[in-house]
């Protein structure tokens, strides 16, 4: 990563004190415009209110460093069904409609993995507060590459989420007790699209995306190519920072040793700051190095060192009982206990429940020509992408907000005092069940884009709250009250109004 910005040069002092809090400056580049108006009423009484309950992770495998984590033997018992699955396929094949062998799997899937990248999630909790938009983009970068390092013992990979399965989890900032939730749901099963949505606005940022899974085989090797970006968002900068991923490949599939290394170029990039990186993926250690272009050094930029990982934050998953029966660990719990129990034959018989109920409901939507509505969240037909329902980017206020918490995947802000809330007019739509449940005493925002399914948005409307204005009634006279006023003016000029003033008409007597 690199630029020609004059503000690098003074990089080397800088991150001296990375680990510091850091202070606002008088020339600071925050944007804090788009916050909303202070004013407030006083709220009613507030009901009780509930809040999904997590737990700490009790077990995390981490597996080996280095070049260990990357190198498997394949046993002679599991090469027999590699040739096996070889017979159904043919070089340049997709492989994402191929069924594959359990004892490749990660006993977890992939929603899961996804949530990876957010143990260091206090690297982006300090990148909000950098002033310097270099060495902002420089922490952003760093947290990019703290999610890679952590992998399952050999060559392993993640289940293939059901149409409809979704995750949760959160871990806990000590420093600033603040949350971040992480929230993904299958949209998509052919193709297989994964959506995610993560949030900490005490911390001022979220981030979201989707990502497209492909398998290629060629041969002695194959690859697992992940299409689609993610935008992180700084809510009190109005910056996004949009990154894309790198490929896996996996090669000596068929003699050798099996060896998994990630490829390709990713880009990461802010349009509002005019800085950017590339960074080019070559990894067969833990090390990543930064080249300086205009003094040609090179140094070790990021390297997950035992004492790095001794301060990552701890995940929170939710309390299993719970769980709906398409979360993750619910869903695939019979595979999972299988799978650690060595017990391949199970695993694959309770692997294949779980697709032939998927390819029957995919039949019975088909006869009743009827489409699948996702829960949590909804396509853009105009852009291609897939938001959040209950997205929320408004910058944090500590006078009013007091704490992020999450129930049925909806995240909600807990606040002093009910605000209006700033949003673009959407269409008219008949109010949920779930959006006259809300309590009264927090705020969650409407869906960006109303449901293209068809299906009832759970969305949280600010129209239930009590708050400063008019209602719509009132409007609807206003207007017809206005149009009364225009027929008077016709017949009988009295004043005009011009650019907010109001004026006499010359024509009038004083």
């Amino acid at each position: 990563m690199y630029s020609d910005k004059s503000d690098k040069e003074n990089d080397a002092e800088h991150d001296e004190s990375d680990n510091e809090g850091m202070g606002k400056s008088e020339d600071s580049d925050t944007d804090t415009s788009e916050r909303q108006d202070d004013s407030y009423v006083d709220p009613e009484p507030v009901e009780p209110w509930k809040e999904t309950t997590y737990m700490e992770q009790s077990h995390e495998e981490l597996g080996e460093a280095g070049e260990a984590s990357q190198t498997e033997t394949v046993s002679e018992e599991n090469k027999s069904l590699i040739w096996t699955l070889l017979k159904q396929v043919r070089p340049g094949m997709d492989l994402s409609r191929v069924v594959l062998p359990t004892f490749i799997l990660e006993p977890r899937s992939f929603l899961d993995k996804l949530s990876d990248y957010y143990y260091h999630a206090d690297f982006l909790s300090e990148a909000a507060l950098e002033e310097n938009p270099y060495f902002r983009l420089k922490k952003v970068v760093k947290w990019y590459l703290s999610g890679f390092y952590k992998k399952p013992k050999g060559l392993k990979k993640p289940y293939n989420p059901i149409l409809g399965e979704t995750f949760r989890c959160l871990w806990i900032h000590p420093r600033t007790n603040s949350k971040t939730f992480y929230i993904a749901e299958q949209v998509s099963h052919h193709p297989p699209i994964s959506a995610f949505y993560v949030s900490n606005r005490k911390d001022g940022f979220c981030l979201s995306g989707s990502i497209l899974a492909k398998s290629k085989f060629y041969g002695n090797s194959l690859s697992a190519i992940l299409e689609g970006e993610a935008r992180l968002t700084f809510l009190n900068r109005g910056e996004d920072y949009v990154m894309t991923m790198p490929y896996a490949h996996c090669k000596g599939i068929l003699y050798g040793t099996m060896t998994l290394e990630l490829g390709g170029t990713v880009s990461i990039t802010c349009q509002k700051t005019g800085y950017s990186a590339v960074l080019e993926f070559k990894l067969k250690d833990s090390e990543v190095f930064i080249n300086d272009k205009k003094t040609d050094n090179s140094e070790i930029f990021w390297n997950p060192t035992p004492d790095i990982k001794q301060w990552r934050l701890i995940r929170r998953t939710v309390k299993f009982e719970e769980q709906d029966d398409f979360e993750s660990e619910k869903l695939w719990q019979r595979v999972t206990r299988a799978i650690n129990a060595k017990d391949q034959t199970e695993a694959t018989q309770e692997k294949y429940v779980l697709e032939e109920a998927q390819r029957q409901a995919a039949r019975e939507r088909k006869t009743k020509n009827a489409e699948w509505a996702c829960k949590l969240f909804e396509l853009d037909p105009l852009t291609g992408e897939w938001h959040y329902k209950f997205s929320d980017t408004r910058p944090w206020d500590p006078l009013n907000d007091m704490i992020q918490f999450e129930k049925d995947g909806v995240i909600q802000t807990k606040v002093k005092h009910r605000t209006p809330m700033v949003s673009v007019p959407k269409l008219k739509h008949k109010p949920t069940r779930q959006q006259k449940k809300v309590a009264k005493g927090y705020s969650s925002p409407e869906p960006d884009i109303q449901d293209s399914s068809g299906s009832d948005a759970q969305s949280v409307k600010p129209s239930t709250r009590r708050k400063k204005g008019i209602d719509l009634g009132d409007i609807q006279s206003s207007i017809e009250s206005i149009k009364q006023t225009q027929e008077e003016i016709k017949r009988y000029p009295v004043l005009t109004v011009c650019q907010g003033l109001i004026k006499q008409p010359k024509d009038d007597p004083p």
